[in-house]
This record gives C-alpha cells, sequence and structure tokens, in this order.
C-alpha cells in the first residue's frame, strides 16, 4: 500500500509542474493579446511566477521523502560498526584485533 502512495504523490507532481507553469503564463499570455503589447512582457512576468509557485510546490511534495531519507542514513550510521584495534609486535609484524 505504501508503495501506491508514494507512486500517486510522484504523479501529483508531474501533472502540477506543467499546469503551475501553464496557468500564469497563459494568463500574461492573454494580456499581452487583449493590450496588444509587441513585447510579451506579461507572458515572461507570468511565467517567472509560475516557476517560482512550480519550485515551491515540488518542494513541499518532495520534502517528505526527504526527511525520510535523512532517517534512513542516521539509521545506517548508528548501526554498530567493529572497532579493529591494531598491536605492532616486537618482531615488525601487526595483529589486529576486535575490541568490544
Amino acid at each position: 500500500m505504501k508503495k501506491w502512495s508514494t507512486a500517486l504523490q510522484l504523479l501529483a507532481v508531474g501533472f502540477y509542474v506543467p499546469i503551475s507553469l501553464l496557468i500564469p503564463t497563459g494568463i500574461g499570455f492573454w494580456l499581452d493579446r487583449r493590450w496588444g503589447h509587441e513585447f510579451p512582457s506579461y507572458t515572461l512576468i507570468g511565467l517567472a511566477i509560475g516557476t517560482v509557485i512550480m519550485a515551491y510546490g515540488v518542494y513541499q511534495m518532495v520534502r517528505p521523502f526527504l526527511i525520510e531519507a535523512k532517517r534512513e542514513e542516521k539509521g545506517k550510521a548508528r548501526q554498530k560498526i567493529p572497532k579493529v584495534e591494531t598491536i605492532s609486535n616486537s618482531d615488525g609484524t601487526t595483529n589486529k584485533k576486535e575490541r568490544k
């Protein structure tokens, strides 16, 4: 069940990106056509606003995945790593002994 939830969240990101870019850009395009501007200033403003909305929204959607990845990384780092002690002998050889 968790896999479906994850898949649906990522699918939502896939729909969110083009919609958040197209709607403000379309409104800017419509305003440029309505007022007869030669340079598409409102279209570019709409694209900039859409880009900010898209970046913030995608960050908010992906944030739970980032938090979970950090938790997993911390959990792996906390696993017990055996400590090895190196002992030098008088004849020049070394032995490795695991400490408890």
